[in-house]
């Protein structure tokens, strides 16, 4: 699981930490910053450009993954993702971490 959740969060502009033990890694999202996203869900439209305040919120409204952010982490700009997840949950959170990626690049 380590080694996918690094190899997605990478391949979708995050700056990863490796998690050598426990039940999480952390990410920040160097990619994202600054970039432009729209969502619209259910006829509300919702834009922003992306900013380590914003960019939790953003990945909520587009995909429903919830994130903590960097207030949880106590490291500026840093999230956490967790690992301790079932297979299909786990594989869920990946799709949802390419699905923003996607809407934003």
């Amino acid at each position: 699981m380590v080694e996918r959740g690094k190899t997605t969060l990478e391949r979708c502009g995050w700056e990863v930490v490796e998690a050598r033990v426990g039940v999480s890694m952390i990410g920040k999202p160097c990619g994202y910053m600054g970039k432009r996203i729209d969502v619209n869900k259910d006829g509300c439209l919702w834009k922003a450009d992306l900013d380590e305040l914003n960019i939790r919120e953003a990945m909520v409204r587009a995909t429903g993954l919830c994130v903590n952010g960097p207030s949880w982490t106590g490291i500026p700009g840093y999230f956490r993702f967790t690992l301790a997840l079932c297979d299909t949950d786990f594989d869920r959170a990946l799709d949802c971490i390419t699905k923003l990626y996607e809407l934003v690049m």
